[in-house]
């Protein structure tokens, strides 16, 4: 089983204001590696309320990349790969925005949600990613976006394994999940939702 978990981190209200980059890489039913980046954020500036959840500022990414100059690096863990995330909905509007705000081409991928996943296959209080971490026993720093990316990783096995399943698409498909994919046009974008 191979995926990709990401998260991103915004500056501001703009779903296009990534400011930071957390990824998991899974091979074979194993978590192998993680990468950070951070990131100029398009619009460029911050909301006291995004900094204070994240606690990324100006001072830390002034220097960097935007996403657009970013993307040739970033592009080889989206194109062509299974992508999950806690809260999918929000992590894959951020990336078509910041998609769409570059005039950049958009990935070929497929993605699953933990949080939707969890709300099937789990009993808990709430589905928050620092819920689920703690019912799994996963070291959280919630909102720094490379421990985000790890535990949506972690989650996605944990699922995976009590659900007695080999891929993410099983357990999607016995959950009555759609997998979820990513299109430019607003009209076309098909989120991961319950089959109908």
């Amino acid at each position: 089983m191979d995926f990709i978990a990401v998260d991103f981190e915004t500056a501001n209200s703009n779903r296009s204001s990534i400011c930071s980059v957390g990824l998991a890489i899974v091979k074979n039913g194993k978590l192998k590696e993680t990468k950070h980046f951070l990131v100029k954020p398009t619009p460029n500036h911050y909301d006291g309320i995004n900094m204070m959840i994240h606690g990324i500022t100006d001072r830390h990414t002034r220097k960097e990349k935007t996403f657009k100059q970013l993307w040739k690096e970033l592009k080889p863990y989206f194109h062509n790969q299974t992508i999950v995330a806690h809260n999918a909905a929000f992590d894959c509007s951020a990336l078509r925005y910041a998609l769409e705000s570059s005039n950049l081409a958009f990935p070929e991928l497929d993605y699953h949600c933990t949080w939707r996943l969890s709300e099937i296959g789990l009993d808990l209080p709430d589905y928050k990613l620092d819920t689920v971490s703690e019912h799994f026993n996963i070291e959280l720093d919630h909102h720094n976006a490379v421990s985000d990316a790890k535990a949506s990783a972690l989650i996605a096995l944990e699922l995976c394994k009590i659900n007695n399943v080999k891929s993410l698409d099983e357990l999607s498909s016995n959950f009555g999940f759609k997998v979820g994919r990513i299109i430019k046009s607003s009209k076309t974008y098909k989120p991961f939702s319950k089959r109908r």
